[in-house]
């Protein structure tokens, strides 16, 4: 009679029993991915049923020396350009069933992966979560009261526009099967358009009011700039660069128009209303001047 080995045997259960898969890329950020590592190790949800799949996306960046890597992670590199074709890399190499993706900055609270995984197991295919900005040490006001207000609408982005940012999204495996991966031409926006691709195949998508991430606030307002250009290229080649010219004019009309809404805003002193008021509409400059830019071949879209 042959003797089963029962510890590899339940070795080989468990290694087989991860039902979800988390995926992280990453560029030249190790410290704040440790932090998003730890919070990752500390969630309510048992710990050998994830796996967490971080990708390197610049291959000339190494691991620090002593970096913690614990059972359940797994690092790789992918050397192509863009975080999606770095999340298209980590897809790849996971064995989960469900899907949950946030960026190596990001802060999840220790209920994320229970409450993102309890919607999906309710019927939905897609979960965009709750995200809540803090200001990081050192940052600057300006930058953490704009990004508080403007940045990561999740609730409208799930309810209304039914898409959501990989910042805080799970998916159901099947989903990605049957849709296609990320586009990895986009440099930025590729959330969007493959939530917007999923939902208007069918699939259905539902806000994650607790299943929270916070997200450190841009440090000041260069890197606000910065965060403007990549986005604008983002918006260009989704769909600014196929508009006809009135239609891009109409476009960029609207997109110019003075943001006076601000002054409506509550819990707000005056001189915050102005100062909002101002970066609002200087971004939008910004992002303006970017995509017309682009459509001159004068520039390629921004990276960071």
């Amino acid at each position: 009679m042959k003797f089963i080995n029962w510890k590899i045997f339940n070795f080989k259960l468990k290694q087989n029993y991860i039902i979800l898969s988390v995926v992280i890329p990453t560029f030249r950020e190790w410290e704040l991915l440790k932090k998003c590592l730890d919070a990752l190790s500390e969630q309510s949800f048992p710990k050998d049923e994830y796996e967490i799949i971080v990708v390197n996306n610049d291959p000339n960046s190494v691991i620090p020396e002593n970096f913690p890597i614990e059972s359940n992670v797994k690092i790789f590199t992918e050397g192509k350009p863009g975080s999606y074709a770095a999340r298209n890399l980590g897809l790849s190499k996971a064995k989960g069933k469900f899907i949950a993706f946030t960026d190596s900055d990001c802060i999840p609270d220790k209920n994320w992966l229970n409450e993102g995984i309890a919607l999906l197991e309710k019927g939905y295919d897609l979960v965009g979560g709750k995200m809540k900005f803090f200001k990081p040490e050192g940052g600057d006001h300006k930058a953490f009261l704009f990004e508080s207000r403007f940045s990561f609408r999740q609730d409208r982005n799930v309810l209304v526009n039914k898409q959501s940012i990989t910042a805080n999204l799970f998916v159901r495996r099947t989903v990605f099967d049957q849709v296609g991966n990320f586009d990895e031409s986009l440099m930025s926006g590729g959330d969007y358009e493959w939530t917007k691709r999923a939902t208007d195949a069918g699939h259905s998508i539902a806000y994650g009011e607790k299943a929270l991430v916070l997200h450190p606030s841009r440090r000041d307002f260069q890197a606000l700039i910065n965060k403007k250009k990549r986005t604008a290229g983002g918006m260009y080649y989704s769909f600014y660069k196929d508009f006809s010219f009135v239609r891009k004019l109409s476009f960029t009309l609207w997109i110019l128009r003075p943001p006076i809404t601000i002054f409506k805003f509550s819990g707000l002193s005056f001189s915050e209303k102005m100062s909002l008021f101002q970066a609002r509409w200087d971004l939008e400059w910004v992002g303006v001047k970017e995509m017309i830019s682009l459509h001159l071949g004068k520039k390629s879209a921004r990276r960071e």
